[in-house]
């Protein structure tokens, strides 16, 4: 394991001490999404720092995202919408600071290698979206009651995952290790960590740690929903950045937690 490599790993072994802690003691996951919005404050500044604010025309990029983010606030806007914000908007610029200079090994933000790349990337979006919207529907209506809601507020809403949890809990975290690997994710070991920081950070605040059952039982319980979480919707998601495009995932995770929003209810 290079020295670089080491710290990665030692930034999430704290994040994920933190998530059992947070869990424990609090029982709330609203502190969950607090301690990633953290990480990836911490992550962005230090990207920024190391590689210094992007071009003008992602400056353009990450603020057109962070006011289509300030947009699905709408219904709920406050303080703390205004610091995710600016979270999101140095995490875009954060993760452009390392594309621009890693080219090829970089993940694209929307494919237009050919005239009809755009397109494509929004179709998979829209299909993926559609398949796995079905998919988090059977899973949730066993135990979730059906609550009417506006499908244009849903639509809105669900701008927010789709844009800060793509970007910030996502994205961002493959930039670091890009920039750790000056650039190339190098063997197994470099992109399984890839891999690793663009599922696991964000499928956490997700589900909660509780010992109401045990230890043993708590634990096995634990390590059977984050597999699930994994395999179901965490990979979906980073393998459509990985081998399309940001786009692409933005558009499938928006479509799955719209599904959701319009049949079991708004989050707010």
């Amino acid at each position: 394991m290079s020295k670089r490599f080491s710290i990665v790993w030692t930034i999430l072994f704290l994040y994920v001490i933190g998530y059992f802690a947070i869990s424990i003691n609090t029982g709330k996951q609203d502190f969950l999404w607090l301690e990633l919005s953290l990480l990836s404050l911490i992550v962005s500044m230090f990207l920024l720092i190391k590689n210094h604010f992007p071009k003008r025309k992602y400056l353009i990029l990450s603020s057109v995202l962070t006011l289509l983010y300030l947009l699905s606030e709408t219904f709920r806007f406050n303080a703390f919408t205004v610091i995710q914000g600016m979270i999101l908007f140095l995490s875009c610029c954060a993760s452009c600071s390392v594309f621009e200079k890693c080219g090829e090994h970089s993940l694209r933000w929307i494919r237009n290698d050919k005239k009809q790349d755009a397109f494509v990337s929004i179709v998979i979006g829209i299909v993926c979206g559609i398949l796995w919207g079905g998919i988090n529907f059977l899973l949730m209506r066993g135990s979730n009651p059906v609550v009417q809601t506006n499908v244009f507020k849903a639509l809105i809403v669900s701008l927010n995952p789709a844009i800060f949890e793509e970007v910030a809990c996502r994205c961002v975290f493959f930039a670091f290790c890009l920039s750790m690997a000056e650039g190339e994710l190098k063997g197994r070991f470099q992109r399984f960590t890839g891999w690793f920081m663009m599922i696991v950070p964000h499928i956490l605040p997700h589900m909660l740690f509780s010992m109401t059952n045990g230890i043993i039982e708590s634990i096995l319980s634990w390590l059977i929903s984050l597999v699930l979480y994994i395999v179901v919707f965490g990979f979906v998601f980073a393998f459509l950045q990985k081998k399309r495009d940001v786009t692409s995932a933005m558009i499938a995770h928006g479509i799955v937690d719209w599904i959701r929003f319009c049949i079991f209810g708004l989050p707010i």
